[in-house]
């Protein structure tokens, strides 16, 4: 149907859908191996102490910077015996505190996207994360008055969004969500009933990445290819 009228409402990602995010992770993960290291014993792989103990850590602390440094820490402490010293824990908590501060960077065609879509669609936002720093992502990046509703969730799976499309009265059999997580975006909503157009990111945190799946969605190389493909749909 033309001008994706097929699907009442079109729901988007945030991070690294919208705007760049796991750039900013992966940064992070270099500068903890580089002073880290030092301190750990020979052999002592020390992200994949990092990223064992974010892996642990998300039923306790969730998804986002804040969670991210409080593994870093954990795992500085871990793959050292504990002798990493005062000032390494310093600068990786400094180093999270700018990661919360550093200012929103939008995709390319993301604005122009949604302008667009949102003359045919209605738009919702739905992200996972700290709620403190993915609202002000949001209220920073100019978009939030795209958003019919927006909602930051603990994690995105079938019954997140099940929880979220029913407080929002949407037939998922009518939805569309548009993310770069196949995981987390994309084949919870399939699974649910919904349809799903995934658009890669050039990087994927290893937690969200998933290599088996049986399709039903479809693929675009950027977002703003979305008006193109909603109008053939």
């Amino acid at each position: 149907m033309a001008g994706g009228g097929q699907f009442e409402v079109i729901g988007f990602d945030a991070d690294d859908t919208l705007w760049r995010n796991e750039d900013s992770f992966q940064a992070a993960e270099l500068m903890f191996a580089e002073i880290v290291a030092p301190y750990s014993p020979e052999g002592i792989a020390v992200l994949d102490v990092l990223h064992a103990t974010e892996a642990d850590n998300i039923p306790i602390s969730g998804y986002g910077v804040k969670a991210f440094a409080l593994s870093m820490i954990q795992a500085a402490v871990t793959a050292t015996g504990g002798r990493v010293p005062a000032s390494v824990i310093g600068s990786l908590v400094d180093h999270a505190h700018q990661m919360l501060m550093h200012p929103v960077e939008l995709l390319d065609g993301v604005p122009e996207t949604l302008s667009t879509v949102g003359q045919t669609n209605r738009l919702v936002l739905i992200t996972k994360g700290d709620l403190v720093h993915q609202t002000r992502k949001v209220r920073t990046s100019g978009l939030e008055h795209h958003f019919e509703h927006i909602k930051v969730v603990l994690d995105k799976d079938v019954a997140s969004y099940r929880g979220v499309l029913a407080e929002w009265d949407i037939d998922p059999s009518t939805f569309l969500m548009v993310g770069n997580s196949l995981r987390s975006d994309i084949l919870p909503i399939v699974e649910l009933g919904g349809h799903g157009v995934h658009v890669p990111y050039h990087t994927t945190w290893e937690h969200e990445v998933v290599h088996d799946h049986n399709g039903g969605f479809a693929e675009l190389a950027q977002i703003g290819d979305l008006p193109t493909w909603l109008a053939d749909s």
